[in-house]
């Protein structure tokens, strides 16, 4: 059984997309904001709790862009995540795209889950999304969420 959770692609302004570092990675690793669906919330609850939970981002300072078709489901390698009861292989993460219209010190980090924050261009995601298939993934997932993304005035979607 997978758990069922969000992923939150975040851009600013300056076409830089927000990346945290939790105190579980190394402070190498990076990952998109998000986390796992509770019982009876929707999706894009989900999404907008977890960036509020991890960043503390008021919804009013997001402006929702998309939906991605289809989640991404991760099979954990060893652990399996237990949670209520319930024993997961595997999480399903269901990608949304935000444009951030608020202003860098609204972003407060939960301090007892995330290290750090970071603002990053689209060609510099190689080097903070390291984990097996992390960086594909995200790029494929941008490019459906953010059809009109450009990198130097080339469409990265189809």
């Amino acid at each position: 059984m997978y758990r069922k959770g969000v992923a939150a692609l975040i851009i600013n302004n300056n076409q830089e997309f927000l990346l945290v570092n939790l105190l579980s990675f190394e402070e190498k690793y990076f990952a998109i904001p998000g986390g796992g669906l509770d019982p009876g919330e929707s999706l894009e609850d989900t999404a907008y709790r977890e960036i509020k939970e991890e960043l503390g981002i008021e919804k009013e300072s997001l402006e929702l862009i998309g939906k991605s078709e289809n989640p991404l489901q991760f099979k954990f390698k060893e652990i399996k995540l237990s949670r209520e009861g319930i024993e997961y292989e595997g999480s399903e993460k269901n990608f949304f795209g935000f444009k951030f219209i608020g202003g860098d010190s609204e972003i407060k980090v939960q301090e007892d889950e995330v290290r750090s924050y970071k603002w990053v261009p689209f060609s510099e995601l190689k080097n903070y999304l390291l984990f097996d298939e992390q960086l594909e993934d995200t790029q494929e997932k941008i490019g459906e969420i953010f059809q009109d993304f450009t990198i130097d005035n080339k469409y990265i979607s189809n």
